[in-house]
């Protein structure tokens, strides 16, 4: 019973996920590694530590957080459509 209900509550935690954003990544036309080189121009010599694709305020984006040298991390937001960075995109953390 209690493998029928994990089962159960895995199902309806991947289906909710799927359902939260309405863009797929075959939607982006800026691949993950052309968001990171974009992202990068802004911080030389840093380092990318993560890079997904997520819908901002309706719009998908390549959040890209990228480690400066001697610096905090920052993230950094590629408009996946066109390759802009915009502040106003900026994932929330």
């Amino acid at each position: 019973m209690k493998l029928i209900s994990l089962a159960a509550l895995s199902l309806l935690l991947s289906l909710s996920l799927l359902a939260a954003s309405p863009h797929k990544p075959k939607d982006a036309k800026i691949t993950r590694n052309e968001a990171q080189h974009i992202a990068l121009k802004r911080y030389p010599g840093g380092r990318v530590t993560t890079a997904k694709l997520e819908t901002v305020q309706g719009i998908l984006v390549w959040s890209i957080e990228i480690t400066p040298s001697n610096a905090q991390p920052v993230t950094v937001a590629v408009d996946a459509t066109t390759g802009l960075v915009d502040p106003a995109k900026m994932a929330t953390r």
